[in-house]
């Protein structure tokens, strides 16, 4: 039978000599909303078949020349006519023609004289069940074709009559021949994997003896390949819950398989030297850290720092660097196993040793029996990782310092032990290199932390360890973007991403804020030189500068470099200072904001209000915009002299033909405040986070794309 389209009325074809039957049925059926076409004999009514491709036959069966027995042959002979229901038109009642009819391929038989009132609903119930019969084809030829594309195969028990079946593909799945007499579901288990074959027939055999729905996996050796396998099965049962058969499928999902160990490996070990990456180290850390406490014995953590390793790369270059990491990789793996702690192919040794990022790398040691014995097998890393490399006509010597900590009694948690380890490896640095420490608690105080902090900025410093961030600007009359404030953030490769509060104060004490504002100078010009390049949107980065950089009496022409060797635009830069930065020596300030603007730089004012400038001297530097400063937006709803403050800030900005840009900013009451107050230019957690640049450039680019696609259209 063949699907139509919707509209189409369903045909029915009437092949009788008599024509006064042919109308009456036809009047009938046409009544009851059919398309009806007429042949007077067998072979005008295979012709027309041919052509019209009825929905259904009512066949008489005594015609001239070519009856209907001979016409329902011929039909069923057509491609077209193998499914198509034919109902024979016979006034012969005898059992034999009815049989004939059958075998001729009839769908069934109508006895004359017709039912009239009852011939409508006769036809009306064999297109139906011819219908749903289509439909079963159909869906078990979707359901064969979806388990071939799913390599998935299934089986049937009957557990009262013992009768077993299963489908061609389960076979092939399994590497059965034909041939192979399968008889039961343990059967299945001939070219199962030898490490596996027990624990799956125990499974199986259970499910079967217990009437229970099982669930395995396993491998399968087929053609000398290995197959994974998952194999399930469910039970059916009597109405009176008892267990009646069992249904299983098996399914290949090697390429899944195989895929889950591609993600994983990806995820949790590290490309170049294959060892574990920092996440999975320390969560297989904390799970030995549980056993531990559980076992009452200890385990140590050891991290090694390769000494002076920045000169390699700076005078070797990264491959040959890489080279060198991955041959310390392998020297720390087999100094390991030399010491009988860690074995061949173990389970352990896959976490065990991990690279932290760089050139630093951990090891778990999950059983230790004694200080003594982790001294010894640090010394023993120590004299394995100094033997020199051979590249090309050179000879390179490196050396690694080593800080240890044990647990329970060094740390609380693994967090804890790893901090407590890389504390005893900047102790090992300090004294000399080339060295191992054992971490103790004297290690740990105020002054220590503030030396391992300076020391992990200096190299942050070296190592490009910072990132940027920026917050948009946003205009609040409609929604756009005009620019966006660079923030910095930390990188750490132990500890993550650290914000500016947790490291900018030591910076700022220690001097090293210097290097860090033309650090975040250079890639925010950099970044700017890139939409320009890219013609991204008409954007402009503010970037704050610290007081002790600002305080350089080359400080304009340092900034004026960094902007002509990016080649941006010079106001697509604007400076951010703070009041009591523009206080400090009023003279020299001035003549440093003259020059700035002299290059075309914009000046900004940053967090206004809370400092001590006095407003008279305000119209004599050259401030391009004033930002107001978030204490005064927090409360503003609730406080009425935040409320005075802000509006004499914005009254002040206008009168001196300022920009004004409010910082903060959280709700939409505020915006709306803020709006009614006369100032327009914001940012704050209402138009968006601080987020990594890469992702403000990406978002803008899209922004741009889409508002060229409207205005093009």
């Amino acid at each position: 039978m063949t699907h139509h389209a919707p509209n189409r009325l369903t045909t029915i074809q009437i092949v009788d000599d008599d024509s006064a039957m042919r109308l009456l049925t036809r009047a009938t059926l046409e009544q009851a909303g059919f398309a009806v076409i007429e042949a007077t004999d067998g072979s005008e009514g295979l012709a027309q078949f041919r052509k019209m491709r009825p929905d259904l036959v009512l066949l008489d069966v005594l015609m001239p020349q070519m009856d209907g027995f001979t016409t329902c042959r011929r039909l069923r002979a057509l491609p077209q006519g193998r499914e198509t229901p034919i109902v024979m038109l016979t006034g012969l009642d005898d059992v034999e023609s009815v049989k004939k009819a059958f075998e001729t391929g009839a769908t069934d038989f109508i006895s004359k004289p017709i039912n009239w009132l009852l011939l409508r609903y006769r036809v009306m119930h064999i297109l139906r069940s011819a219908r749903l019969y289509e439909d079963l084809k159909v869906s078990q030829s979707r359901l064969s074709l979806a388990q071939r594309i799913a390599r998935l195969g299934h089986w049937h028990f009957d557990f009262e009559t013992d009768r077993f079946e299963c489908s061609d593909t389960l076979r092939n799945l399994l590497g059965m021949a034909e041939k192979t007499s399968i008889d039961s579901p343990v059967d299945l288990l001939h070219n199962i994997h030898p490490e596996d074959r027990h624990r799956v027939q125990k499974t199986l055999e259970d499910a079967l003896c217990n009437r229970h729905p099982y669930q395995a996996t396993f491998r399968v050796a087929v053609q000398g390949k290995i197959r994974h396998i998952n194999s399930q099965a469910e039970i059916q049962k009597t109405e009176n819950g008892a267990p009646k058969t069992i249904t299983g499928i098996i399914q290949d999902v090697s390429e899944i398989h195989q895929a889950e160990q591609k993600i994983f490996r990806l995820a949790h070990f590290d490309a170049l030297t294959g060892l574990a990456k920092r996440s999975f180290f320390m969560k297989k850390l904390s799970t030995a850290m549980r056993l531990t406490e559980q076992s009452r014995n200890q385990l140590a953590v050891l991290l090694l720092d390769l000494d002076r390793f920045k000169r390699i790369n700076d005078t070797l270059g990264h491959v040959l660097g890489d080279h060198i990491l991955l041959n310390i990789a392998k020297r720390i793996r087999k100094s390991l196993q030399g010491c009988s702690i860690l074995y061949p192919g173990s389970a352990s040794e896959d976490y065990c040793i991990a690279r932290f990022g760089g050139n630093e790398f951990a090891i778990l040691l999950p059983e230790v029996e004694s200080k003594e014995q982790v001294r010894g097998i640090a010394n023993q890393l120590i004299r394995d990782i100094s033997h020199p490399f051979f590249l090309d006509t050179c000879e390179v010597l490196i050396t690694t310092s080593i800080g240890i900590c044990l647990f329970p009694n060094g740390s609380g948690d693994h967090k804890d032990l790893i901090r407590n380890a890389d504390t005893a490896l900047r102790q090992a640095k300090t004294q000399g290199r080339d060295t191992y420490r054992l971490y103790h608690p004297s290690m740990t105080g105020p002054s220590q932390d503030s030396l391992v902090l300076e020391s992990d900025l200096r190299r942050a410093l070296k190592n490009d360890e910072f990132v940027l961030y920026v917050q948009p600007q946003v205009d609040m009359r409609n929604g756009r973007v005009f620019g966006a404030e660079v923030l910095i953030r930390w990188q750490h490769p132990r500890q993550g991403i650290k914000l500016p509060g947790e490291f900018l104060p030591l910076a700022l004490e220690s001097g090293l804020i210097v290097d860090i504002d033309q650090w975040v100078l250079r890639q925010a010009c950099r970044r700017l030189a890139d939409w320009q390049a890219y013609k991204v949107n008409d954007l402009r980065l503010s970037v704050n500068v610290s007081g002790k950089l600002f305080a350089r009496t080359n400080v304009a022409e340092l900034i004026g470099d960094i902007v002509e060797q990016s080649g941006i635009h010079p106001a697509k830069l604007q400076i951010e200072l703070t009041e009591s930065t523009i206080m400090q020596n009023n003279a020299k300030t001035i003549s440093h904001l003259k020059h700035l603007k002299k290059l075309g730089i914009n000046i900004a004012i940053d967090d206004f209000g809370t400092g001590y400038s006095s407003l008279s001297y305000l119209k004599n530097f050259p401030i391009d915009t004033i930002k107001i400063d978030r204490s005064f937006i927090r409360d503003l709803s609730n406080s009425p002299s935040d409320m005075a403050i802000t509006r004499a800030i914005i009254a002040l900005g206008e009168s001196l033909e300022l920009s004004t840009i409010c910082e903060g900013i959280e709700t939409l009451q505020q915006k709306e405040m803020l709006m009614d107050l006369g100032c327009y230019q914001a940012q704050g957690y209402l138009f968006g986070k601080p987020e990594s640049m890469d992702k403000f450039s990406q978002t803008e680019a899209k922004g741009e794309q889409e508002e060229k696609k409207q205005a093009f259209c």
